[in-house]
């Protein structure tokens, strides 16, 4: 009977540190642990891979208007669910200029914390022994991509059958795609949508034909809305930019010279511009752009996709 127990109890507590794992992408922000609310926050992405105790991977991250990466190296510590990532380099909280702005090193202590709703790495990157009077401590809220996309309708196909002039039937096909429906709001959007003037932040060459989008809010939480245009038809209505992802997926028109997507600002919310950090998907390839829009203006990405 004690045997059976002790069996029962050893395969739980195994199958418990079996799920206590890094392993995955994270997301979220970091701000600087200052009196008052200078300084710029830290769009991050941590991809992390753990093998035993020992974790690699890479940190990204978005600091005013440019993309570091860093490659990194850690150890967690199930008993304590504490990932340590070894020194690293952030830059200085306060650099007004990315090209030559100072990097503090590093060390990260974050804690794991899992729940029905998700996981978590929550904790701070500590400045080095050399730099702790003058580098503040980053606290980070890091949530795990669960990889559950959201659910597409899917097109309504109907057929039709016609007679041709050898008398022989063939079938046609027609796909309805589900359209935003707009309200008063939007439609009022759209009209000043093609007042504003297109500038075009970047160009560039995809392969698929599905491309998956993400919004995130460059910086603090000002109450920033956005809504977003597809070769000049709206995808998204207005919505409030966070530090979470603002998801969608967009079909290449193929029978287009080139694709066109725009973020049109809705607000700019308590500190203009309205700016975005757009994250781009095309298969397994990611690009980064910063988006700014204004009430005169729309940030606008051109797309031209490889023929096969």
């Amino acid at each position: 009977m004690k045997r059976g127990v002790s069996i029962i109890l050893f395969l739980f507590f195994a199958i418990v540190c079996n799920a206590q794992t890094v392993t995955g992408s994270w997301y979220g922000m970091g701000k600087a642990e200052t009196a008052n609310l200078e300084g710029n926050t830290y769009l991050t992405e941590l991809i992390l891979n753990q093998k035993g105790k020992t974790v690699t991977g890479r940190l990204n991250f978005y600091f005013r208007d440019s993309l570091f990466s860093n490659e990194i190296v850690g150890y967690f510590d199930p008993a304590t669910r504490v990932l340590n990532i070894k020194p690293t380099k952030i830059i200085y909280y306060k650099a007004s200029n990315t090209e030559v702005g100072v990097d503090c090193p590093v060390e990260a202590y974050l804690t794991l914390r899992v729940s029905r709703v998700g996981s978590v790495l929550s904790g701070g990157f500590y400045a080095t022994k050399d730099f702790k009077y003058t580098c503040p401590t980053i606290n980070f809220k890091l949530k795990k991509n669960e990889d559950k996309e959201e659910e597409v309708p899917m097109p309504i196909v109907k057929e039709e059958v016609e007679e041709d002039s050898t008398a022989l039937a063939k079938t046609v096909v027609t796909v309805d795609v589900p359209q935003l429906i707009l309200s008063k709001e939007d439609k009022h959007s759209e009209q000043l949508f093609a007042e504003r003037t297109k500038i075009f932040a970047r160009e560039i060459k995809v392969e698929q034909k599905k491309i998956r989008l993400e919004f995130y809010d460059n910086g603090a939480i000002d109450n920033d809305s956005i809504a977003v245009f597809f070769n000049n038809k709206m995808v998204l209505s207005k919505t409030k930019l966070e530090h979470q992802p603002i998801q969608l997926t967009v079909d290449y028109d193929d029978s287009l010279p080139y694709n066109e997507l725009s973020m049109f600002a809705e607000s700019l919310g308590f500190i203009p511009p309205n700016t975005a950090a757009l994250i781009i998907y095309d298969g397994t390839k990611r690009y980064e752009v910063l988006m700014t829009s204004d009430f005169t203006k729309n940030a606008s990405i051109k797309f031209i996709r490889k023929k096969e």
